[in-house]
């Protein structure tokens, strides 16, 4: 009976310990399974898993940036054009005003050549015809003739030279010039030109001096425009 009893002792510790142990493996996995729906309700992300995140606000700056960078280049470029226009209609005021002036001066300098080359003419015209009355003068005596005949003479040639030395220099690109031959040999040149530069004075005093076979320190070049 003592050992019966003692086998049916041991039988029930291990049923006992069994149904222990059973019961916590049931409690773990209950608790472990709670665990484990929480972690899949809660929003925290798991190692290895992709994880998003809302940049809504950080991109909604940087457009918000981004358009008012683009909008400050369009100020800008607005602006730029703006001033560009402005500077055009300036430099447009400007070219006419010039363009006016040029115009005034070069009709002042047309009427200037052209009644300074009437006025030469006209003067060389009146002095050629009192000296051929004097050579047509038969109370003249022939002394008297005979220098009215050298002076025509040399009007003649000084006429000539001065359409000579106008031409020549007319094919250095000037419009107009009107040249002037004294009695003391020295010339007069006037060119319609806004300036002359050295080298520019030179060549048209060489060529007076070449033609009209004076030296060119008695040359004298001046502009109108």
């Amino acid at each position: 009976m003592v050992v019966f009893k003692r086998k049916q002792i041991v039988v029930l510790s291990l049923i006992l310990m069994i149904v222990i142990a059973g019961y916590l493996q049931y409690s773990y996995k209950k608790s472990s399974v709670s665990v484990s729906n929480e972690m899949l309700d809660t929003d925290s992300p798991r190692l290895g898993e992709a994880v998003y995140v809302d940049n809504s606000d950080s991109l909604g700056s940087e457009v918000a940036e981004k358009t008012e960078d683009a909008d400050k280049k369009d100020n800008k470029k607005e602006d730029k054009k703006e001033n560009k226009k402005e500077d055009k209609k300036e430099d447009k005021k400007d070219e006419k005003k010039d363009s006016g002036k040029e115009v005034q001066a070069s009709k002042q300098a047309n009427e200037f050549f052209a009644q300074a080359k009437m006025d030469k003419d006209v003067t060389r015209g009146k002095n050629k015809d009192e000296l051929e009355q004097i050579t047509k003068d038969p109370n003249a005596d022939k002394e008297l003739k005979a220098q009215a005949n050298k002076k025509i003479l040399a009007l003649i040639d000084k006429s000539e030279k001065e359409m000579a030395i106008e031409t020549l220099i007319k094919e250095k690109g000037y419009s107009d010039v009107v040249v002037f031959i004294a009695d003391d040999g020295s010339v007069d040149i006037v060119v319609k030109a806004q300036s002359l530069t050295d080298v520019e004075a030179t060549q048209i005093a060489d060529i007076a001096s070449r033609q009209a076979n004076v030296a060119i320190s008695d040359v004298h070049v001046r502009t109108v425009f």
